[in-house]
């Protein structure tokens, strides 16, 4: 089996099929570079751009995780990996670059009802707080977009733009203006979220909880994490 190396970009997931067809139960291989999608070019970067990133990988059915769905490497010498798949979808092991340049392989094992793809997900270094500068928030969204453009390579002209920033856990949040007004943040998929366009004047957020994560999204999908 091989993996299509069209990419498709969901702003701002970036989704890559890998395997569709009949709902059989088989087993499938494929370059752990095709599933990887430029995690190469991450591993590449300077240590303080990896340091402000983490690449994560989900493998997802429809949108959803799958369900019995087993994955392992193979590599040049036959070594075998295997890759936990969290309940979320994510695989709980990344290759290093040595793999995915020697092209090791990668076995799916389990049903194909529908086909499946990788979306993946960028974890920003810094940890929300209960209270943030509006304008450095802006700063991450802006940083985290020249990353995933720079790490596209050749397919940056395309890369999927985040627009706004969510914060689940937050419960429910306020933009506080520069001139001492406020107004509520908008929800965006349970979580209270900010869009620096939208809300230019604001200078600081403040929610209802300390939020777990910052979820950076377009204006309709959200994915690509940052926690």
């Amino acid at each position: 089996m091989t993996v299509s190396r069209r990419v498709l970009f969901f702003a701002p997931l970036l989704t890559v099929p890998l395997f569709a067809g009949q709902a059989v139960a088989a087993t499938r291989e494929t370059d752990v570079s095709k599933v990887y999608v430029f995690l190469d070019n991450f591993l590449r970067m300077t240590p303080a751009e990896r340091a402000r990133l983490k690449v994560d990988f989900y493998l997802t059915q429809n949108g959803n995780p799958p369900k019995g769905v087993r994955a392992w490497w193979i590599d040049k010498d036959g070594t075998r990996t295997d890759v936990p798949i969290a309940a979320d979808g994510r695989f709980e092991k990344e290759p290093s670059l040595k793999q995915l340049v020697e092209k090791s392989k990668m076995v799916f094992e389990g049903p194909n009802a529908g086909g499946f793809s990788v979306r993946i997900g960028l974890v920003w270094g810094s940890k929300p707080a209960i209270e943030m500068d509006a304008r450095k928030v802006a700063d991450y969204l802006n940083d985290a977009n020249a990353i995933v453009k720079k790490a596209a390579g050749k397919f940056g002209m395309v890369a999927p733009k985040m627009v706004q920033v969510a914060f689940p856990g937050g419960g429910s949040g306020t933009a506080v203006m520069f001139d001492g007004q406020t107004a509520p943040l908008p929800m965006f998929k349970g979580s209270p979220a900010f869009n620096p366009t939208a809300q230019a004047s604001a200078a600081k957020l403040r929610f209802a909880k300390a939020p777990w994560r910052m979820e950076f999204a377009g204006p309709k999908h959200s994915g690509v994490v940052f926690g």
